[in-house]
């Protein structure tokens, strides 16, 4: 689900979104432990303009 929602906000973007590679998956932990959020590092490539 992390990973879905940047690349829907990269997609945002007036640039055509062509390629998104998940680079790192963490979670972040309250203070007993329990998963609060998972988060995802992405890398994203854009059609380079004029194609």
């Amino acid at each position: 689900m992390a990973a879905a929602n940047a690349v829907e906000q990269a997609g945002k973007s007036p640039r055509d979104l062509c390629i998104a590679e998940v680079v790192k998956l963490d979670m972040q932990l309250d203070a007993k432990g329990k998963v609060e959020a998972f988060r995802a590092k992405l890398c994203v490539s854009f059609k380079p303009e004029g194609t």
